[in-house]
């Protein structure tokens, strides 16, 4: 009895997956692998109906994917954000920029060089130059808070410049 009930359960957790599976598979067009509609026509930047009423500009917002990455790398005893920081950044603002009910943490983090205090100080500069760069790119200053985490969260436990290099970065958290 119990033998026939778990293989009519196997049997649905099979035909569950098959249809998940089968769903999911298929070839995407290029605009939704890489996130951003071709506005180009004037039928797609219109609408449908040919009414330009800003739902055609809302819907191509909307296309933009949240980036695939959420963090910035900082050089050792900085808060600068380099050229890669600033391309990650400015991605993540557009998404910030489409989903204006989001809101985010900044998290700054610290290698275990230095004092506790100076790199509660330095995690929280970090924090503040993403939020600055943010801020910069169109995100209202509202959705945006910093935290500071010093060397309190390393990512890599070990010792070296390799491995120190992976704990400087400030992360962004949706809240």
């Amino acid at each position: 009895m119990m033998l026939k009930y778990y293989s009519k359960m196997a049997l649905i957790a099979v035909a569950a997956a098959s249809l998940t599976f089968a769903g999911c598979g298929g070839k995407k067009d290029d605009a939704a692998m890489s996130g951003h509609a071709d506005m180009s026509s004037s039928e797609n930047a219109a609408g449908q109906n040919g009414a330009n009423d800003g739902a055609g500009a809302q819907a191509a917002d909307n296309m933009i994917m949240k980036p695939s990455t959420n963090s910035v790398y900082f050089a050792f005893d900085s808060a600068e954000i380099d050229a890669a920081g600033q391309a990650v950044l400015t991605e993540y603002a557009a998404w910030l920029n489409a989903n204006k009910d989001v809101s985010i943490t900044v998290e700054g983090n610290c290698d275990e060089r230095g004092s506790r205090e100076y790199n509660l100080a330095l995690g929280e500069k970090r924090a503040q130059s993403v939020r600055n760069v943010l801020v910069a790119n169109g995100v209202d200053g509202a959705r945006v808070d910093t935290v500071s985490f010093g060397e309190e969260r390393p990512i890599c436990g070990q010792t070296g410049e390799a491995c120190w290099a992976q704990n400087r970065h400030g992360d962004i958290v949706n809240r």
